[in-house]
This record gives C-alpha cells, structure tokens and sequence, in this order.
C-alpha cells in the first residue's frame, strides 16, 4: 500500500466524517467561499470525494479549478457528482503533480497538511508557492491539538489512518505557523467543533 491511500474508504470517507463531526466539518470548509475571486484559477490539493466543487459553483461559477486529489477512487466519486464538468480539471497525484504551466489565484487545503511533518510541511508549501500567482489568497482548513482532548482525539484518528490508509504522521504539524513562515498573513479565521477544526483564509 501506497502512503497516504485512502482507496480503501473512499466509499465511506464524507459519511465517516459527518458521523464522527456531524455538520462541522461541512460548515468549516464553506465558511470563505464567497472569498474566492471572480474569473479566477482555484487549486485544490486533496480534495476528497469532491462534494465541495458544488458548492463552489454555487457561489463563484465563472472560475476553473484544478482538483488534485491521490486517491484514483475519490476522483471517480468526484467526476461522477459534478458530471465531469469541463471548469474542473481533475488530477490524480499530490503537490508534485501540479501542472507547471499554470499560475493559481486561489488555493484551497482542507485536510490535506495534516499528513505532513513540520519538517516536511515545509518543502510542501515552497513546491505549492512556485505554481501561485502574486498576492495569492489561501484556505487552510485543518485540526488544532491545543486542549487535552484534541491532542487524544488526534492520536486516534492517526492511528485510524495509520491502519486504514497508511498515513505516517502521527501528530499535527504546526500548520499555521508553517503558512506564516511560507509568507502568509493570517488575515480571517474561524473554529469550529469546540474549536478542533480551524478555518484559516492567508493572504501572500
């Protein structure tokens, strides 16, 4: 099994999280939506089953995305629930298979740095910066372990994955002050479920 293969639940991934988190983990990742410029090019990196490229037409139609997501299984389900929409171009693959001829308005991270290290979460951002146009915006929508029952919380979802999917991280990186170092401003943010799940808009 590959790293980070999440084939396996791919079927059963956004019904896991809506159990697990209930409407948090949806309102979360909608909150700065209507941020997103008009006319714009929006990456997103590790999209998932792909219900949230709905909801972004919803609110910004006239932008083509680059959906990038690892998971071969989650771009099908992806494809399926948008009809294979010609503003959407999917990409099987991770930050290194950004195409390179392309500069991002917008970016768009929701759970995706939470399989990095804080060594590694560094290279991460500097690969994804090289594809982003000046003064780019981005979203970070991830988890924060600053109270005890975060920080359990966490152990055993990464176990979870660890068995599920072969993640290799096994605690949160300190994305936030990974995205400040990058150059990023934090300029709105907003927490969610008791303040586990934070939403983050940077400016660069």
């Amino acid at each position: 099994m590959r790293v980070n293969d999440f084939d396996k639940i791919a079927f059963a991934y956004d019904r896991l999280a809506r159990v697990v988190f209930g409407k948090s983990i949806i309102d979360s990742q909608k909150y700065f939506l209507e941020k997103i410029p008009h006319r714009s090019k929006l990456l997103i990196l590790g999209g998932g089953t792909g219900w949230i490229l709905t909801e972004i037409f919803k609110v910004k139609s006239d932008i083509e995305i680059c959906y990038i997501e690892a998971s071969e299984k989650m771009i099908a389900i992806a494809k399926e629930k948008t009809k294979q929409d010609e503003r959407i171009q999917f990409v099987c693959g991770t930050e290194n298979e950004i195409p390179k001829d392309e500069q991002f308005d917008f970016v768009i991270t929701n759970f995706y740095l939470d399989l990095f290290t804080d060594k590694s979460i560094k290279i991460v951002l500097t690969k994804i910066r090289k594809s982003l146009s000046p003064k780019v915006q981005w979203i970070v929508t991830d988890f924060v372990d600053t109270k005890w029952w975060q920080i359990l919380m966490l152990k055993m979802m990464y176990v979870f994955f660890s068995v599920t999917c072969n993640v290799k991280s096994k605690k949160i990186p300190a994305w936030s002050e990974a995205m400040g170092d990058s150059g990023g401003r934090k300029t709105e943010s907003r927490f969610f479920y008791g303040n586990f799940i934070e939403t983050a808009l940077f400016q660069f």
